[in-house]
């Protein structure tokens, strides 16, 4: 093994350090050097977690992940985009983006991972339930991002709750600012009134807001 090859796994794996479980960043660090991808972390974006951008003429894979998520959430995306990169390197643009062949991937990267033991025990079962239906949006299953909450690093100190969390007719922000108020739930989402445009949304029960 060479030593530019030894220093290029290290700063990999340094960097990996502030944002992966510890058990988990070996590898991942192959996965990178595997699948030449450039990792990056991003400031918090509001519209997703995660990005994807296939090589360009020859170019790196780009994966880009938020900072503000906790060492399992990032984890967890983490294999979210890796199932895009995987389906494109079999697929190309052939598929839809978040189609069978997206879910099949991703929901066996997940079971891989738990299997690994690379997953806290206490949020395993709840990893396999959840990647058999595996969502495009972030992490939508409520129980699932409740159990990963525990892992932030200043639980306590949480500027922000889930929707589900907040009483019913009770005013909340959405992490853009907008203020809402919260009404009734319709089949699997709540009706919330947007007090800035006077317009009615429905939101999911996961969705993470603020307190006003």
């Amino acid at each position: 093994m060479s030593p530019i090859y030894i220093q290029m796994r290290k700063s990999i794996s340094e960097y990996l350090a502030a944002c992966m479980p510890v058990d988990a960043i070996e590898i991942i660090t192959d996965l990178i050097r595997d699948h030449h991808i450039d990792f990056i972390i991003r400031r918090n974006r509001r519209s997703k977690l995660g990005d994807f951008k296939p090589s360009v003429n020859g170019s790196s894979h780009k994966i880009t992940i938020n900072a503000g998520l906790n060492t399992h959430e990032c984890l967890l995306v983490f294999l979210h985009e890796l199932a895009h990169l995987m389906v494109y390197e079999a697929h190309g643009r052939k598929v839809a983006p978040h189609g069978l062949e997206w879910k099949h991937q991703y929901g066996r990267l997940i079971r891989q991972f738990v299997r690994m033991g690379l997953f806290h025990p206490s949020v395993c079962d709840l990893l396999v339930a959840y990647s058999y239906r595996v969502k495009a949006s972030g992490i939508a299953d409520l129980q699932l991002a409740k159990a990963l909450r525990v892992f932030d690093r200043n639980l306590l100190e949480t500027p922000w709750q889930f929707l589900e969390e907040v009483d019913d007719n009770k005013l909340f922000k959405m992490m853009n600012g907008r203020l809402f108020r919260k009404e009734e739930k319709i089949r699997t989402r709540y009706r919330c009134y947007c007090l800035d445009n006077k317009r009615s949304y429905l939101i999911h029960p996961a969705a993470k807001v603020k307190r006003p």
